[in-house]
């Protein structure tokens, strides 16, 4: 009996940390999405309306990039943030 009162406590402990860190997972990306529509919308000066969507997703390099897709340009736009907003791709150099 001691048994299943300590492999069902811990399954609960797995399992609410399990939601717990889904649950921050999910609240850091939303941050990282609503940053960068700020960034594009204030500092860039691109209309809201002609952004389609943002989304950020965890990779191995680099660690959390953001795609943006734009209405006049089907082609995605990666960039990520350090210690300020990096365009990726397409390089905006070239």
């Amino acid at each position: 009996m001691k048994l299943l009162k300590t492999s069902l406590v811990i399954m609960v402990v797995v399992v609410i940390a399990s939601f717990s860190w889904y649950g921050s997972y999910k609240s850091d990306m939303k941050k990282l999405e609503d940053e960068l529509r700020t960034y594009l919308t204030v500092e860039k000066g691109i209309d809201e309306n002609t952004i389609i969507s943002i989304s950020a997703r965890r990779s191995k390099m680099p660690m959390y990039p953001v795609v943006v897709k734009f209405k006049d340009n089907p082609q995605e736009y990666i960039y990520n943030y350090t210690d300020e907003w990096i365009q990726l791709t397409p390089n905006p150099n070239e």
